[in-house]
């Protein structure tokens, strides 16, 4: 762990399990919302080591934990995220009865549990990184973002240390390092960086390719597979040294490693 005690808990025999926007299966079939208590809930009772989820902001400047942007997937509504206030937000019922918690009330409803959370705007940055600071949970929070300058600009805000992933741009950089034998390039591409949390393959990319994680998996940065929910790809993904998978299915990742 380099900058906080977020990835301090690493069990050895398993990878870290973080339920994809929580849990929301039971026998098979969905029966819980995304995003909310109850699928947070859900993926802690069953066995998650980490509750991955989403900031947007309100137009009250309130960050929530909603994926989307708006609402159209969801609730069939074409109103978007930045357009409603909180009050607005949690008088909506998604599909299952849920409802969008801020992240302050998400961070406070589970004060023992570790989150990787993904900054989708630029705005979730700054108020998202003061609700952090202000519950003090930098200890339990990796900052995640696709975008690069997202990643900088949120450590930025920060006024002490949180761990982070990579953005799509410094893992592109670190796979090409990585094949290229490239160690010096690669070591600074890593600096300052936690872990890499990305797919099997993108943009015609094996990230699973044994030179790729030969020259990564040595400089203490942790791998993270995204969104596993196949048990046999699962085991075959911590045999080649991922330490975390992100998944959909908390219950099977459990069951697999048990």
């Amino acid at each position: 762990m380099k900058t906080t005690r977020y990835l301090d808990t690493h069990p050895g025999t398993r990878p870290r399990i973080l339920a994809h926007r929580g849990f929301t299966m039971a026998d098979g079939k969905q029966v819980a919302d995304e995003n909310t208590f109850e699928s947070f809930e859900r993926a802690l009772s069953a066995g998650a080591d980490y509750i991955e989820s989403d900031i947007q902001v309100t137009n009250d400047s309130i960050p929530v934990l909603f994926h989307d942007n708006d609402l159209k997937r969801l609730t069939g509504s074409k109103a978007k995220i930045s357009e409603l206030n909180l009050s607005e937000i949690q008088d909506i019922k998604l599909p299952f009865g849920g409802t969008i918690p801020s992240l302050r009330q998400a961070l406070s409803e589970f004060p023992d549990a570790k989150f990787n959370l993904d900054f989708k705007t630029k705005f979730s940055e700054s108020v998202g990184i003061e609700v952090i600071e202000d519950i003090k949970a930098q200890d339990r929070v990796l900052v995640s973002s696709f975008s690069e300058r997202s990643r900088r600009r949120a450590l930025a805000n920060a006024t002490s240390p949180l761990a982070s992933s990579a953005g799509s741009a410094k893992v592109l950089a670190c796979y090409l390092a990585a094949m290229a034998g490239r160690e010096k390039a690669l070591a600074r591409i890593l600096s300052g960086i936690d872990a890499l949390q990305i797919p099997m393959h993108r943009y015609g990319l094996d990230f699973t390719y044994p030179k790729f994680l030969e020259h990564v998996l040595p400089s203490g940065v942790e791998i993270h597979y995204w969104t596993i929910n196949d048990p046999k790809v699962m085991k075959e993904l911590f045999a080649l040294g991922a330490h975390g998978i992100v998944t959909d299915r908390t219950d099977l990742a459990v069951a697999t490693f048990s």
